[in-house]
């Protein structure tokens, strides 16, 4: 189960990456540096939003949705229901305050604008807790088809609103609201089998408790990974925002791997609580990941730049630098990300949100200390430092209430080798041509 789930993420994965290359690319080119740089911090203030507002409630779903007495109708409706008080919330608050906040986060720009990254806050929460029951009811293809049609849906937007009608960085707001889109309705058919939507106060209140452990750990996560963006346009000029972001996109393509085990990881350990398969599935996740960490990390050395260079054009070739530096921690940000999947599957998101607030410390000290001076390469050298802190504090952590060795965690097999080319046989033996089906024994 866990090779299938995986599988699957990563093929979903590999193709919305190609259609959101496309997107991305053309977003770098039709922006421009600052104009990309402003959308970067506007989307990372609205992730802000869905992490603080959310209350942890996304994985909280995920996690009660994996349980094998899962009340799927009464999650979508408490789901619906928070997602109708964020809209009442955050939306007014933009409309009143968006001059405030265009002044306090990009220097004036944005304006009105800011009432669509506002937008993006409940729709964002909607379209994550419904994908999320997905995970754990283990539909892992189903998710990865809505995934690659809404990265498609996005390019389509961007295309009419960007080249059609010039509407800049509200065009990729409301493009990205339309990803969001085709993953709720495509998430609530198999829901909606299940039962219709309910409310459910005393399920409400569990997913909170579990939640409210998963946010600290989510807010402090994320301002891990965007922290220094958010501290770098207060030192320097949008621009110099857009070529971080762009390099910190291309570096962190490596994590989408770790993303993938994540994924499968949080809901399998959650379904197998209490039995061995839930240590064999650890075991296996850790080091898989760590090899195919390890290859990705080595063809992005040389897939990155080539991206870079020539599909963002020469304007953005300061984005080179930083993403350099950013490369050699993407194993260890990608090995504390699968940790959390598995701690939040353990029932221990608490565990989860004390590593990632010992690393932001680490990521808040780093940031105030090299940015001011060095600017972005010193953005750069903070987020490595801090990704590896994160990785290895979380395998020190995972040991402990496992009970596995580290060793056994991070170190491959023999075994775990032989799969790869084993894997492979079989894939060349059923495609090569004028291969025929073994003959029917006759008796």
């Amino acid at each position: 189960m866990l090779a299938r789930s995986v599988l699957l993420n990563i093929l979903g994965s590999a193709a919305s990456l190609s259609v959101g290359f496309v997107s991305s690319l053309l977003l770098a080119r039709l922006l421009g540096p600052s104009d990309r740089g402003l959308l970067g911090i506007m989307f990372s203030v609205s992730q802000v939003g869905v992490a603080v507002a959310g209350l942890g409630l996304p994985v909280a779903i995920m996690y009660y949705a994996s349980l094998r007495n899962a009340k799927s109708g009464a999650l979508l409706g408490n789901s619906i229901a928070f997602t109708a008080l964020l809209t009442a919330i955050f939306v007014p608050l933009a409309w009143i305050f968006h001059e405030q906040i265009a002044d306090l986060f990009s220097r004036g720009r944005g304006g009105e604008v800011w009432i669509l990254a506002a937008v993006l806050v409940p729709l964002t929460f909607i379209d994550w807790t419904t994908h999320n029951q997905l995970l754990g009811k283990l539909r892992f293809g189903l998710y990865n088809v809505l995934v690659v049609l809404s990265k498609i849906a996005t390019l389509i937007a961007v295309l009419v609103l960007l080249v059609g009608f010039d509407l800049g960085v509200a065009g990729v707001l409301i493009a990205t609201g339309a990803a969001s889109v085709v993953m709720i309705v495509g998430s609530l058919p198999p829901i909606l089998r299940e039962g219709r939507p309910s409310l459910n106060w005393s399920l409400f209140r569990e997913t909170v408790h579990y939640g409210l452990r998963v946010q600290v750990g989510t807010i402090i996560q994320f301002l891990n990974y965007r922290f220094d963006v958010i501290v770098l346009q207060f030192f320097k000029p949008l621009k110099d925002v857009g070529y971080y972001v762009v390099a910190s996109i291309l570096a962190e393509l490596v994590v989408t791997l770790a993303l993938a085990f994540q994924s499968s990881l949080l809901p399998l350990t959650a379904h197998y609580e209490g039995d061995e398969a839930a240590e064999t599935t650890t075991r296996s996740a850790l080091r898989h990941h760590g090899i195919l960490a390890v290859v990705a990390t080595l063809a992005n050395v040389v897939f990155a730049p080539l991206v870079l260079l020539v599909g963002y054009g020469p304007s953005f070739r300061p984005a080179l630098g930083p993403m350099f530096i950013l490369l050699p921690g993407m194993w260890f940000l990608g090995t504390g990300t699968v940790v959390a999947g598995n701690l939040r599957g353990r029932g221990r998101p608490g565990m989860a949100s004390v590593l990632a607030g010992g690393t932001l410390i680490v990521t808040v000290a780093l940031d105030l200390a090299l940015i001011p001076p060095l600017g972005v390469p010193g953005a750069a050298v903070a987020s490595v430092v801090s990704y590896v802190v994160f990785g290895i504090s979380s395998i020190i952590v995972l040991s402990r209430i496992s009970g596995i060795p580290a060793r056994e965690l991070v170190v491959p097999t023999r075994e775990d080798f032989a799969v790869y080319p084993a894997a492979l046989r079989r894939v060349w033996s059923s495609i090569r041509p004028g291969r025929r089906p073994p003959a029917e024994k006759t008796a």
